[in-house]
Parts: C-alpha cells; structure tokens; sequence
C-alpha cells in the first residue's frame, strides 16, 4: 500500500481547486487548506473531503499534521508563502512562475538548503506522460543534432483582470511565457544570447511578447506569448535527422508525431490520461522526498533559477518592472 505524505494546500482559489481534482484521480489525501476567509477554506475542504481547515496561512503552515505544503497563489505571493512554509518545517511544491525573479528564487533555494527541505517549481507538465515520451524520442538520437525549438503559448484572457496588473504579477511572459521558456531550457538548457520584444498595455504589462534564444551549438529556440489572442499552442523541436511535432496544448498531456528528415510520419503518440495531470508533480516530489532529495532531478531547483534569471533577461529587455524590484 502506497504511503502518502500529508498535503496541506496554502490557498483554495481556482489553480488549487483543478489540482485537488487530479489529487483525488490519484489518490492522494489532503491534510489540510489554509485560506484568508474561512468560509472558503470551509468550503474547499468540504468539496475534497479535508480533515484541517485554517483561517490564514499561518495558522496552515504550523500545522504539525502535515508535511509539505503545495502553495498557490498569485506569483507576488509566492516568495512570501514559500518562505513561511518552509520557516515552520516543511517541504514545498511552489506553482509556476516560481517566483516574480531570480532574486526571490535564490532566496527560497538558499533557505531550503539551510533547513534540508525539498522545493519544486509545479511545473507540472514536465511530468504527465506525454512529455516523457517526447523525452524519450529527444534523449534516444532519433532527431540527431537538435537545431530548432519552436513554441507557443498564446491565450484570449483579457476577461481575468490579475493578467494586466502589474502589482499583481501581470502579463503574459510570466502566466503563459513561463511554459515555452521552460520546455526550452529543458532540451537546449542556457542561452547563449536572447532577444526579445514585446507589446506593453497602458498598466506596463506585457500583453504579447516574441523571444529568440541563440545557443553556443547554433541552436535556436523562437518562443511567443500572447493574453489578448488565442494561438495554436504548439510546439516542435527539430533535428538534423527528424523532428517532433506536439499538438496543443503541447505542455499537457499532448498527443504528437515523430517525422524523419524525408518528412515520414515515423511514430505516433495519442495516449489519454485521468484528469488534467497535475497529479505526477505531487507523486514524484513524494518519490523525490522519500529517497532524501532536497532538488527534483527533473525540475532542480538550479534550474528553476536559471529559468528565472532568463526571465528576468527578457523582462530587462522589454521593460517589464514589477513595485517590488
């Protein structure tokens, strides 16, 4: 019988409600949810049968009756959560952007490794099975030399007010950018030289922003973002010998094709999951924690910093400034 660790969810909003779903497809109990009205912690608990309910986080994070905390709220927040959570003892799944900047990252990661506590990013679409598939074809040769990462993730979401104050983390890098940007780095990893430009709203968020990454091999990866129009959300990652295309939305469970240079359709995936699979991130940081790691070797913690180092390069070059920098 699989043993669980204790969740306690710092938060009861939207992202938190879509990720107890899958928690129950997979079984995974819930200990606790912390929230600043308690109605709503009540509520949430209700719904997701929670035995611990808190008013504030606080309160949530003091809890001696769990073990990790998954935090999720609006990426501002996620320094100051993050913090808290691991300040009273415990391990922490962290929702993407991991935080506004690298700044606060190294912040968390260094407090983490002074108290031996495991923290990830939630990037969870590193770990639905789509993806290992894809990684699997990448890591096999089968593509040869990886020239060319191309990806978009694109939405028409001018009705959800946060994407367009700047006080609350808005625009579209941050929300939508983050997937392109990470899937990016996974296969090419640093940048050698990036460029970017984008379109700033009257609040100076950006509402649309369009990145070239350049690599040392030659490599390049052409990533776009946008909040105010809808695109394919695709992806495809191109080699000397073949390439992959992933339908979208390319960070899900994605279905796609393996094509050789002759432009034959090689393999094909189309494999569907239980819920949206936001439950392989919890399963793997409990795996990652029962063997006594304090960094995913999937999504490190030196990763994450990297990713938001690269993030705040773009912001540089764009003009994107959050009150708190």
């Amino acid at each position: 019988m699989t043993t669980h660790l204790r969740w306690g969810f710092l938060s009861a909003g939207g992202i938190a409600t879509a990720v107890a779903q899958d928690f129950a497809i997979a079984g995974i109990p819930i200990r606790a949810v912390g929230a600043r009205d308690i109605a709503k912690a009540e509520a949430f608990a209700d719904q997701f049968s929670i035995p611990n309910r808190h008013q504030g986080y606080e309160s949530l994070v003091n809890d001696p009756e769990v073990d990790i905390v998954y935090v999720s709220t609006i990426h501002p927040c996620h320094h100051e959560h993050a913090m808290l959570a691991l300040n009273a003892g415990k391990h922490v799944l962290l929702e993407k952007p991991f935080t506004i900047n690298a700044r606060e990252a190294k912040e968390i990661a260094d407090l983490a490794r002074s108290k031996n506590l495991f923290v990830m990013e939630a990037m969870w679409t590193r770990f639905v099975p789509s993806m290992d598939a894809i990684f699997e074809v990448i890591n096999s040769g089968q593509l040869g030399d990886i020239q060319a990462v191309i990806a978009d993730h694109s939405q028409h979401l001018p009705h959800v007010a946060r994407m367009t104050e700047l006080e609350l983390g808005g625009g579209a890098l941050l929300d939508l950018g983050i997937y392109p940007v990470s899937f990016a780095h996974r296969i090419l990893g640093k940048p050698s030289a990036i460029t970017a430009k984008a379109t700033l709203t009257n609040t100076k968020v950006d509402s649309m922003t369009s990145i070239i990454f350049e690599y040392s091999t030659g490599a390049q990866a052409t990533l776009t973002t946008c909040s105010v129009a809808a695109g394919p959300v695709t992806a495809s990652v191109l080699g000397t010998e073949g390439r992959i295309e992933i339908d979208g939305d390319f960070y899900g469970q994605a279905t796609f094709r393996v094509i050789n240079k002759l432009g034959e359709v090689t393999d094909s995936y189309s494999h569907k999951i239980l819920g949206h699979g936001r439950q392989y991130q919890a399963l793997h940081a409990e795996k990652c924690i029962a063997e006594g790691l304090i960094s995913s070797p999937v999504m490190s913690i030196e990763e994450t910093m990297d990713i938001m180092g690269i993030m705040d390069a773009i912001r540089a070059q764009t003009g994107v400034k959050y009150p708190t920098e």
